[in-house]
């Protein structure tokens, strides 16, 4: 009960209030547009905003250098978007293409010791995985599930932890989706807790939830990160 307190109270900090700025900016933007005091441009070309925000609080919340190389990937890449909707950059967009190809490759370079971490984690149970214009499929079998990561840029995982197991009341997954996304299976005696933020994408919890009259030490799996224009979908 104790790492469900420490659980909750993480979920405290920045992720939940990244979809409320989301809110409050956009509600901002059409509340000047209707009072017309809002630059006559079409509100939609603000978009880019979104990647700005998700990436700024990916770089503050990041522990990992993959984590900090998305968010600065995000944060970059919606000025570039934002500066060519505004008309700021004198060339074409199109143009531009080639910095997707350096992007993926910054991510590589600063994940290039993912292997070594994954070796480590077979001692630590912990897992980090990450596909950028790709995915696959993982299943956990575990017998002392702790934590994992999970980052799909422009892709996706199908991830199962069925034959996994907890031996405390809980575990973590962090999923950070980013025009990509996830399927999750977990077992029937586990409870979803979606702790994730979603900016113009969601976390759906399609899952049975365990009767505690039938299975009073149910654990829980609580789902943490952000989907980011992706969704991350959760059943047993």
């Amino acid at each position: 009960m104790q790492q469900d307190s420490q659980e909750a109270q993480d979920w405290g900090s920045t992720q939940r209030f990244l979809p409320a700025v989301i809110l409050i900016a956009v509600g901002a933007i059409f509340l000047l547009n209707n009072f017309h005091l809002f630059p006559g441009r079409d509100i939609w070309e603000y978009w880019p905003v979104a990647l700005m925000i998700a990436g700024a609080f990916k770089l503050a919340d990041a522990q990992l250098p993959a984590g900090r190389a998305l968010g600065g990937i995000l944060l970059v890449g919606g000025g570039i978007l934002l500066s060519s909707n505004l008309g700021l950059l004198p060339i074409d967009i199109g143009d531009l293409w080639p910095l997707a190809i350096i992007a993926l490759g910054v991510f590589m370079l600063v994940n290039r010791n993912a292997n070594s971490w994954r070796y480590r984690s077979a001692w630590t149970n912990d897992m980090q995985h990450a596909a950028v214009f790709g995915g696959g499929k993982r299943k956990i079998n575990t017998g002392d599930f702790k934590f994992a990561k999970f980052d799909a840029v422009f892709g996706g995982f199908e991830i199962d932890f069925r034959e996994a197991n907890i031996i405390g009341d809980s575990a973590t997954v962090e999923i950070n989706a980013v025009f990509g996304g996830a399927e999750v299976r977990i077992p029937a005696n586990w409870s979803a807790v979606i702790q994730a933020a979603g900016v113009f994408g969601a976390f759906t919890d399609n899952s049975t939830q365990p009767n505690a009259a039938t299975t009073p030490n149910f654990k829980r799996l609580y789902f943490k990160g952000a989907a980011v224009f992706g969704g991350v979908n959760i059943k047993n």
